[in-house]
């Protein structure tokens, strides 16, 4: 093949990447494959003027959403699952990676995500009447309109106590407006490769046009990792702080971590640590877990499990999943 022929091949393939990114105006689609095979048609002995071009490329530097269930070792068969290995850039186990799945809390690992990469820990996050009344079976902190706290303190309770109360307040504060919030989680899914999602709210209560993949879950938590603060939140087993009541009184709310592994009620296998994660619970999405661990080499994994019908089998599977990662 010629030099110029090489050439035309790879501004084709940059050219449709960017197509895929943008979105043209286009709805969210589920796409990984068409991304995947554009890349393997990138000839890799292009000339180094290219080379840093293809490094920024879609799934360069993250684990391909491959499906290796079959003839998986231990007999691991868990469904709508994935283990990834983020030194390697390797899927261990993948089991229905692009299916549609609904999120439920795990949602909040975007708008924790988005209100870091948007917002300031200390800017001061205001309840309002929404906020404060989400929804008489929603998980929620119990708040009054008009009580303040930093965005530093309002992620802690959204990712320890998954706080849906919480969650609206950092939309409306981050956002200017719930719904603009909701388009810029949707930006950064989009933006982070994440096609099989779409976004409606900031809490993850049902709704049928708010949908994601396990796959995407994994890209979602790897970028969320990368900033500090959520680094330091995921670990933790309870938290309380005083924060501002609407009033000017001090008020006081502590609460538990909803992931057992972290409260200590469920042990992940022997070697592994469970850095931490988010939990997700509802009637159509059933009982869903994305969690960031490391082995005793210190390297580091997300593993996803989601739609499960109990806890039971939600942490068992969790645990199988777990027992794949090497020490």
């Amino acid at each position: 093949m010629t030099n110029s022929a090489k050439r035309f091949i790879l501004a084709a393939v940059l050219t449709a990447g960017m197509v895929l990114f943008t979105g043209c105006g286009r709805a969210i689609s589920n796409d990984y494959e068409s991304v995947r095979a554009s890349l393997e048609q990138v000839n890799p002995m292009v000339t180094e003027q290219t080379s840093p071009i293809r490094q920024k490329a879609f799934a360069t530097n993250l684990c391909i959403p491959e499906d290796t269930a079959a003839g998986k070792a231990g007999g691991l068969s868990v469904k709508d699952a994935g283990l990834f290995d983020l030194k390697r850039k390797n899927t261990i186990y993948g089991a229905g990676l692009t299916q549609k799945v609904y999120p439920a809390s795990t949602t909040k690992l975007m708008t924790a995500l988005v209100a870091v990469k948007h917002g300031n820990p200390q800017q001061r996050i205001w309840i309002s009447e929404r906020a404060a009344y989400p929804g008489a079976d929603a998980q929620r902190l119990v708040l009054d309109p008009g009580d303040s706290m930093t965005l530093e303190q309002a992620i802690n309770y959204l990712l320890v106590f998954s706080a849906n109360d919480v969650a609206i307040a950092i939309a409306e504060n981050i956002g200017g407006s719930y719904d603009k919030f909701v388009d810029m989680m949707n930006e950064e899914a989009h933006a982070l490769g994440a096609t099989g999602t779409h976004f409606t709210n900031p809490h993850g209560l049902h709704d049928d046009d708010h949908y994601t993949t396990p796959y995407d879950l994994y890209l979602i938590l790897n970028a969320a990792v990368k900033y500090d603060l959520i680094r330091e939140i995921l670990p933790k087993s309870s938290y309380n702080t005083t924060f501002t009541g609407e009033d000017g009184s001090s008020k006081s709310i502590a609460v538990k971590a909803t992931d057992a592994y972290l409260t200590g009620e469920v042990d992940p296998p022997d070697g592994i640590t469970v850095i931490g994660g988010k939990t997700g619970t509802t009637e159509l999405a059933g009982h869903c877990l994305v969690i960031y661990s490391e082995n005793e080499k210190k390297q580091h994994f997300i593993s996803v499990l989601m739609k499960t019908e109990s806890l039971d089998e939600l942490y068992d599977g969790m645990n199988s999943l777990l027992s794949q990662i090497p020490n």
